[in-house]
Order: C-alpha cells, then structure tokens, then sequence
C-alpha cells in the first residue's frame, strides 16, 4: 500500500537529495530503461491469488470504511450539540477520520485493481521557478533510482505500518481487559459510559484487526512478486544493453572518435605551419595552439551530448550534465593557478621556451611549452622528459649564453675524479643516475642530481700532474742550472717512450721550488692528454720512479730527513743536537 502522503514525503526527499545520489549511483542508473520516449518498466510477473483471499481483503477493508462513515456521522451529530470546545475537539477527530477514510479508500482501489492509484494522479508545475527547472533536470535520474528501488521501498513501507497496527491492536486489547475488570455495580448514568466507552475500544480492535488483515495481503502479494537477485540483475543487464548500454557506447565512439579527430587536424595545422620552419613560434601561434587543444575537449564533449540528446536518454544526458557542472564548480578554485598555467603557455611567464632551466638539480633546454611540456638534455642517455605544465610552477628559466654552455660535466666514457669515489669510468648517465666503473670493475651508481653536486673533476679533456722531488745540499753549485735541465730532458724521453706517442705528453716543466731544511726541492709539473686519463695512478708512479733513475743515473745524493731537537729550558746559546742513525742495537 502507497500512502499519498507517505509518498509526497518521499518524492520531495528525493528530489532534493537527487543531485548527491545521482553522482553517487550513477554506474547503477545507467541499467534502467530511458523514461522518455516513454517505455513499459520491466515488472517481474504477477503472482494469482485466489478470490477468496481477494474478496476477503475486500471485504475488511470495505468494513474499515464502513465502521469511519458511522464513526464520522456520529461526531457529526455530536458536533451538533456540542460546546464551542467539544467542537474543536470533534473537528480534529471527524479531520482524523477523514483521512484514514481516504487511505482505506486508496487501499480498497489498489486491492481491487492491483494498480496504485497514486501512479496516476500525477500534478504539473504551470509557474517558472529557477528551482523547479533544476529539479525538472534531474527529475529523470531521481526516477530512475526511485524505480530500482520501489519493490524494497513498498516492502519496507508494508512492514513498518503492520508493526504500528499490531501495536495498536495490542493496545486495544489490554484496554478492553481494563475495562472488563471495571465492576458491574455502577450507577446507571456511569454503566452507560463505560458501555460507550468499550464500543468505542471494539470499534478500534475491529479497525487494527481489518487493517492488520488488508496489509498483511498486500505485505504477502509485494513480497512474492519480488523477483530473486539473480533475475533482477539478468534482467538489469538485458535492459541496460538494449537501450542505455547502447546510447553509453554510441556517446563514448563520439567522444573518443571527435577528440582523436581534432587532435590529428591540430598535429597537422603544426606540422605544416610555416612557424616549424623557422624554429620559433611567435605570440599568435601560441594563442592557436591552446585554443586548438580547448576546441578539441569541447568538440568531443558537445557531440557525446549531441548523441544523447538524439537518442532521448534523458537520464543519461542529465548525469552529464551534472558531471560538467560540478566540473565547472570545482574548476572555480583553481582560476589563480589557470591564469598562471596561461601565461606559461602563452610564452610569457617566468619559464619560456629556448631558455635553460633547472630541474631536479639538473639542467634542461626548454624545448616546448604546452599542456604536456618538453625538456631536453641531448648529453643524457634517454635526456627528454614530459611534464605537466603545472610542474612548471615555481621553476625560472634563462637565456642560454652565445658562446655555448656545458649542460653536463661528462659524457659517457669520461673518466672522472670524484672526492669520496675517486676515479672511474662513466659508463652510463640518465636523468635518474650515473654509473661509474672503476679500475678492476667495480661499479657505482649515483643519482645524477647528488652526482653534480659532488663537482667531478673530469680527466678526459687533458690532466696534470706534479710532484715534489728532493737532492742533498751538497748539489747546491748546480741546482738551479744543470740538474733542473738534466731532469726535465730524462724524464721527457722517458715518458715519451712509456706513452709511445709524444704528442700525448702535452708539456712537462721541472723547476727548482725551494730549498726545504734537509733537501732542494724541485716541482715536476706534467700535462697529458685526456686519452691518457685510464694510466692515472701509473702515470704518477712513473713520474717517481723516472726522477729516482735519473738521480742514480747522475750520482745524485738523495737526502734522509733529519730530527734537530731544542732545549725547551731558555740559556745563553742553547745547544742543538744532530741525532745520526744508531750503530747497534740498544738493549
């Protein structure tokens, strides 16, 4: 049984509330039949009573409406006579009656025709009103959830006034019990009250016992034409592939298929445009290409909507609707960010195209702005990356200087020194990290950004190395003349041979550096090439041993350093003491 004010209640509820279900269910609407054109709803199939069941739920509701007429023109008659005060009381109990009267009526009508009448009383909305329209716009999505869930919603409903009724049949009966109990000695006046009041509690008693009885048919009839779960979503599935599965699919191919479409048309307008020629792209071209990427998204969602609106899925055009105007609503807190994304991809923000940027720790030449933004580091294995305009946020470019500028300090292949790792090999560098291998084959891997901040010292663009070599005193006549020279002459013939090619020994100087407290000391200083940066260490050994050999080679005396001690006790001329080297073991 539908109440007619139960189900104004609901409608309004949901009416109200469809905006919130609607986005919420919208994967489960979308299985309902279109309402418009107009389309019978799938209903699981009646189940026959016998006619003995139906006429008896007549006839206790034709009973019911029977005992209200009586019930109504009594407090009529009543009313007749009455006070002003016993007026208004009967007024709101005739009221009272009334309207039950209408509910009964109601029921017997649905009873007798297994239709409920309130599906065909429907009232229209004449005046305009902002607020009904939008309501009016989702009206078909609330419809539809009101259908899938009218069966547990009329069930639910059967039950809770079967609940309220046997309370009040339950009620009735302790009250004539009360009134039994009341002794039969009483004056006549008093007898006659209570004997109108127990008609009174019989008359309720017969009431709950009538509607109890009607309800109860109406909760059996509800809850056996209740197809299983397994029907209803069968059937759910059939329903939603021979329409709205239908108008979804044909709505998504021209979504997809428009936005496709106009990409392709945008990537040719690019390609063949005389700015890609030039290499630049000037304000205008800029203005063209985010148009063209909007004009793409608009395109493709104003023809799924067009295919909606063609096919009559209301319901389906409506939750479009909806989603776009949240969309728009959400869209509203993020103006400030737009018009920042805007001026970065109308070139005219702090990062711009051409310019070098610094991200991640690692430099980047900006090769292109747009929606997907390109970076580029030609010395990177795999030095191209997409991001996001919004991953521009923050970041300020430069102009890249005329004369060029390194974008990296080695290349793979380079050796390189660094301060904890020593030397290696790079064998591999990409946006993410570096990879050195060192002599003997150990390898390190570096992310790239900790890489630069260790500042490598790259060997393979020509290195040097110097040293400190050391004679006694006694060659002091021909320190800063002859030796220097006969020095710089083996050592330069020397390693001339070791490196096999003399061109890769780019300079080598010997110089007197200073004559120390036990030895003259001269700096060997060597450049070589960077092919050469492999046989670092042996080349540092070498430059040792080559100035040993020639100091034997000349008789060169190579001094041991001595220990001079002082007395830490202040005298006249304190004495300084040479230690020599001991001849024989202390005990």
């Amino acid at each position: 049984m539908h109440a007619t004010a139960h189900l104004r209640i609901l409608r309004l509820a949901a009416s109200h509330a469809g905006l919130f279900l609607a986005l919420g269910l919208s994967l489960r609407l979308v299985a309902q039949e279109p309402p418009l054109p107009p389309a019978a709803p799938t209903e699981p199939e009646p189940v026959v009573f016998s006619e003995f069941q139906t006429v008896t739920a007549l006839e206790s509701v034709r009973d019911s409406i029977r005992a209200a007429d009586e019930r109504i023109a009594a407090l009529a008659a009543e009313e007749q006579v009455a006070t002003a005060a016993e007026k208004e009381r009967l007024d709101e109990e005739i009221k009272e009656l009334v309207a039950r009267r209408e509910v009964l009526r109601s029921d017997f009508e649905s009873i007798a025709t297994g239709i409920d009448p309130a599906e065909y009383d429907q009232a229209a909305k004449v005046e305009f009103d902002l607020a009904d329209e939008v309501q009016s716009l989702i009206r078909p999505i609330v419809d539809e959830l009101k259908e899938f869930t009218k069966k547990p919603r009329e069930i639910e409903q059967y039950r809770s006034e079967l609940a309220i009724w046997r309370k009040r049949l339950g009620t009735t009966d302790a009250a004539i019990v009360n009134l039994e109990l009341l002794p039969e000695d009483v004056s006549p006046e008093l007898a006659t009250d209570i004997a109108a009041t127990r008609q009174k509690w019989d008359e309720r008693k017969q009431q709950a016992e009538n509607r109890i009885q009607a309800l109860s048919y109406q909760l059996e009839q509800a809850t056996s034409n209740q197809p299983s779960l397994f029907k209803s979503l069968r059937e759910g599935f059939q329903s939603f592939f021979r329409s709205r599965g239908r108008n979804l699919f044909f709505c998504l191919i021209a979504f997809f298929g428009t936005f496709f479409f106009l990409r392709y048309i945008h990537g040719r307008v690019n390609r063949l445009a005389p700015w890609v020629k030039k290499g630049s792209r000037p304000f205008y071209t800029r203005v063209v290409d985010v148009g063209l990427h909007l004009f793409s998204l608009i395109g493709a969602v104003v023809a799924a909507m067009i295919v909606l609106y063609v096919a009559g899925d209301w319901v389906l055009l409506g939750l479009a609707i909806i989603i776009i105007l949240g969309l728009a609503l959400a869209a509203k807190n993020g103006l400030p960010k737009f018009y920042a994304h805007g001026r970065i991809l109308m070139n005219l923000g702090e990062v711009r195209e051409g310019e070098r940027v610094v991200y991640a720790g690692i430099p980047w030449r900006v090769e292109r702005l747009s929606f997907f933004s390109i970076l580029k580091n030609e010395q990177l294995r795999g030095g191209v990356i997409r991001l996001p305009v919004r991953r521009l946020d923050g970041l300020v470019s430069r102009a890249i200087s005329k004369g060029g500028e390194p974008w990296f300090p080695c290349e793979e292949g380079d050796w390189i020194e660094l301060p904890d790792e020593g030397r290696g090999k790079v064998v591999l560098q990409t946006p993410e990290f570096v990879q050195l291998v060192k002599l003997g084959g150990a390898r390190i891997t570096i992310p790239t950004a900790e890489f630069l901040l260790k500042s490598p010292l790259n060997l393979s663009h020509n290195f040097r190395l110097s040293t400190r070599f050391g004679i006694d005193y006694k060659h002091i006549a021909t320190s800063t003349t002859a030796i220097p020279e006969t020095l710089w002459a083996h050592l330069t013939r020397e390693m001339s041979a070791l490196i096999e090619k003399r061109e890769k020994l780019i300079s080598l100087k010997v110089e007197f550096a200073e004559a120390s407290s036990s030895s003259l000391d001269y700096a060997i200083i060597a450049d070589f090439d960077g092919s050469l940066a492999h046989r670092y260490e042996f080349l540092v050994r070498a430059l040792h041993r080559l100035a040993v050999d020639c100091s034997l080679a000349n008789h060169w005396e190579i001094p041991f350093t001595q220990i001079t001690l002082h007395n830490a006790y202040p005298s006249t001329t304190p004495p300084s003491y040479d230690l020599p080297a001991p001849k024989a073991k202390l005990p």
